[in-house]
């Protein structure tokens, strides 16, 4: 072996005393290749360390950042139905006008049913449907029941009446139909 490698190897191999604290007793040795590895893998958890606080930064902005456009979207989800929805309220105007010009009714009840059918195809275009109830068999998910009628004209257990109409929308109860159920005599 060459002297510089032996210088080298010797080198590498003188041990390092290190002091324990004033708590702990006595004295450590180490070797200078054991303290540089200690030191770079100190290094290297420091980085990892690093790198994760700034995930974790990023991710939190990231979070933030997401309910603030979440937040921004619920704000602006309805504008298309409510811009729809402004032509019915403008119908209402004109049939107020109406009335209030001509002080007749009788050309009134016509054109709240046009505006009655404008909105309702405004909400049907938007995907709201009309829960069908009367002669259906009662179903629990989009029937509340509010009383039982004696019928001899409907089996038992099947919509005799409906009290208030029920809605779907986008295949989902939003509103179900109150309704009277059909019991024997």
């Amino acid at each position: 072996m060459s002297k510089k490698k032996m210088v080298e190897s010797e080198e590498k191999k003188e041990e390092v005393k290190v002091e324990k604290g004033p708590s702990q007793e006595g004295v450590v040795s180490i070797t200078k290749d054991k303290l540089a590895k200690l030191e770079e893998q100190s290094n290297l958890a420091n980085d990892y360390l690093d790198h994760l606080r700034r995930l974790k930064a990023e991710f939190e902005n990231y979070k933030k950042r997401q309910e603030r456009e979440r937040i921004e979207f619920i704000k602006l989800a309805n504008e298309g139905l409510i811009c729809e929805l402004l032509s019915v309220l403008d119908s209402f105007d004109r049939a107020l006008m109406g009335v209030h010009k001509s002080h007749s009714l009788e050309s009134f009840l016509p054109g709240i049913e046009l505006i009655r059918k404008q909105l309702e195809d405004i909400l049907v275009k938007n995907g709201l449907e009309t829960i069908e109830t009367i002669g259906k068999p009662f179903d629990p998910k989009v029937h509340e029941a509010l009383m039982h009628l004696e019928s001899d004209e409907y089996p038992e257990d099947i919509v005799a009446q409906e009290v208030r109409k029920g809605y779907v929308l986008n295949n989902k109860v939003i509103r179900p139909a109150q309704v009277a159920v059909s019991k024997k005599l």
